[in-house]
């Protein structure tokens, strides 16, 4: 069986995603952040190991400062280790983690006297790469360009959503509570106008 064609689905109106990214079983995410909270080292730096990469590279879709998003990873992996015990439960440690590097962001970008609206971040950063497109055979590099350009005219809060659902695979609820939004319907909504945006620059 042939993979779909992700960039023909987006113009027929079909499910749009641009990448398949997996989340470890909710199970297996509890299990591991128990064990951390419990005093495992072997569990803390499995979870250092597996997602300190993901952070720093989501952390740069916000800043173009690597230095400032590696010490911002850094501080929070030596909190949460000093701070073990008294963590709560979570079945999804990366949406936890992202949550609290998003706040040390901001409240870096504030220390530095930088006026940073992360509610309405223009400068997010969101593009298909070419080694997608290598991934993704079913995509030519000419369709990457114009999907890297249809993107491109979106604000940076609809890219920030789309990032989430379709890079990240979070839930609207979790969308919801890392944008700040009041409803989760909101955060669908937001969806939703970025796709029929996607489309209509697309066709």
């Amino acid at each position: 069986m042939s993979k779909p064609n992700k960039y023909t689905d987006l113009q027929k109106g079909g499910d749009f995603k641009l990448s398949g990214s997996e989340r470890p079983l909710a199970e297996a995410e509890s299990s591991l952040w128990l064990q951390f909270r419990q005093g495992s080292e072997t569990a803390f730096i499995k979870i250092y190991e597996r997602y300190f990469d993901q952070l720093f590279d989501y952390g740069l879709r916000f800043s173009g400062q690597p230095q400032l998003v590696e010490d911002c990873i850094q501080d929070i992996f030596i909190q949460i280790r000093l701070r073990r015990e008294g963590l709560g439960d979570t079945d999804s440690i990366k949406f936890y983690l992202m949550k609290c590097l998003k706040r040390k962001l901001i409240r870096e970008a504030g220390k530095i006297g930088k006026n940073v609206d992360f509610k309405d971040n223009e400068s997010f950063s969101l593009e298909y790469s070419p080694e997608q497109v290598l991934i993704d055979q079913q995509i030519h590099e000419e369709q990457g360009i114009k999907l890297n350009q249809a993107l491109k005219k979106l604000s940076g809060r609809k890219k920030e959503a789309l990032y989430y659902f379709y890079f990240e695979g979070l839930s609207y609820q979790q969308i919801s509570e890392l944008m700040g939004l009041s409803q989760v319907k909101s955060a669908r909504n937001l969806i939703y106008q970025a796709i029929s945006t996607l489309r209509s620059s697309i066709n």
